[in-house]
C-alpha cells in the first residue's frame, strides 16, 4: 500500500487507525486488518436467522428452539434450522450452505465441543463478514465467542454433594467425553468427591460418545454395566436420557431405582417426571436460554461491539431417584 500510494508507513498506519476508529475495518490480532463488511456495501437485512443445532424435535431442544423462535418473530424475524446429529462433517456442511445465504446472524449449539473442531475457519469468516455468531450450550475454548451456557462444573458438584448427603460413599459416574458440558461435569463430580475425602474408583466410570451410546447402553452389555457397578451404592449419570435409559436396563436384571442403586441427573426434562422412578436431576434454562440467545443476537446486529458471556447457574430438583443410606 506504501508502494502504491508513494506515502510512508506512519501514514498507513495512521489512516488505518482512522479507518478502525470510524469503524470502516477490523483488526484481528494475529491475522491482519479487514474491512467491515456492515459498511463495504448496503446490505439490505434479509430478517433471517440461522440456527443450527445437534437435535431438533426430542428432549431439551424444542423447549430451547421454541424460546429463540418466539423472540426472533415477535422482532420480525424468521430462522433457517439445520441439524448437524454432534458431527463436525454435518456441522462443516451447514456452516458453508448458511455463509452462501442470506443471514443476519447465527445462533450455534457446538458439535463435539470439549475436541479440537476443524471448523473454526468457518466460524471466522462469518466474523469477518460482520455476522454475529452466539453459541449455546457449550462454545470452542479456541474461539473468543459469544455464549450462553449452563454452569456444568457446579451441576457436577451439587448431584455429587446430594448423594453424599444422603449417606453415599462408593459414588460412580456416566460421562459424555465428546461435549464439553460432559468434562465438566465430571470434573464438578471430582471436585466434590475429593472435598470430602472420597475416593473415585476410574475404572468405575463410565465415558460415552455420540457414535457408541447405544452400544453402550444396550441389553447386551448390561453384564459389562453391571461389573462397572458392583461395588457402587450412585451414580451421577451425564442427563436424564442416559438415567432412564439405565432405570429401564436395571429392571430387566429385577434391579431397582433407588434401592439397589441411587441416581443423578441433568436437565430436569420432561422425561425425569415421567420416568418410573421420578429422576432427581440438575435444571436446565431451556426456552429461558433461547430466548436470551434470541435478544443476544438481536443486540449484536443492532451493536457489533455488544458483547454475551452468560452462564447460568443450574439447581437440583429433588425426586425419588436417591436412597437415604443409614450408617
Amino acid at each position: 500500500m506504501c508502494e502504491k500510494f508513494s506515502i510512508s508507513r506512519q501514514t498507513a498506519r495512521q489512516a488505518i487507525a482512522i479507518l478502525e476508529k470510524e469503524g470502516l475495518v477490523l483488526k484481528k490480532q494475529g491475522s491482519g486488518t479487514y474491512v467491515n463488511h456492515i459498511f463495504s456495501e448496503t446490505k439490505i437485512p434479509s430478517k433471517t436467522i440461522g440456527l443450527v443445532t445437534t437435535y431438533l424435535d426430542d428432549y431439551i431442544f424444542p423447549g430451547i428452539i421454541s424460546g429463540i423462535e418466539k423472540v426472533l418473530s415477535l422482532n420480525g424475524y424468521n430462522t433457517t434450522l439445520r441439524l448437524t446429529r454432534n458431527r463436525v462433517n454435518t456441522e462443516r456442511e451447514q456452516l458453508l450452505s448458511l455463509l452462501k445465504s442470506d443471514i443476519d446472524g447465527l445462533i450455534v449449539e457446538g458439535t463435539k465441543s470439549a475436541l479440537p473442531n476443524p471448523n473454526l475457519d468457518i466460524y471466522n469468516q462469518f466474523e469477518q463478514r460482520g455476522i454475529p455468531v452466539v453459541f449455546i450450550n457449550s462454545h470452542y475454548a479456541q474461539l473468543n465467542c459469544n455464549y450462553i451456557v449452563v454452569d456444568d462444573e457446579l451441576g457436577g458438584e451439587l448431584a455429587t454433594r446430594h448423594l453424599i448427603e444422603n449417606g453415599h460413599q462408593n459414588i460412580t459416574g456416566i460421562f459424555k467425553y465428546d461435549d464439553m458440558q460432559g468434562n465438566l461435569r465430571y470434573k464438578g463430580f471430582l471436585t466434590e468427591m475429593y472435598k470430602h475425602n472420597l475416593s473415585v474408583d476410574e475404572s468405575a466410570i463410565i465415558w460415552y460418545s455420540t457414535e457408541n451410546m447405544e452400544q453402550q447402553f444396550c441389553l447386551e452389555n448390561l453384564p459389562q454395566l453391571l461389573k462397572k457397578f458392583k461395588s457402587s451404592t450412585a451414580i451421577v449419570c451425564y442427563n436424564d436420557q442416559i438415567a432412564m435409559k439405565l432405570i429401564q436396563l436395571l429392571a430387566s436384571n429385577d434391579l431397582n431405582v433407588p434401592h439397589d442403586l441411587s441416581l443423578v441427573s441433568f436437565d430436569n426434562s420432561s422425561l425425569s417426571q415421567i420416568v418410573v422412578v421420578p429422576l432427581t436431576s440438575i435444571t436446565h434454562p431451556g426456552k429461558e436460554l433461547g430466548k436470551l440467545a434470541a435478544e443476544s443476537i438481536l443486540s449484536m446486529i443492532n451493536n457489533p461491539h455488544y458483547e454475551m458471556k452468560h452462564t447460568y447457574h443450574p439447581e437440583l430438583i429433588i425426586r425419588k431417584s436417591v436412597a437415604k443410606l443409614t450408617k
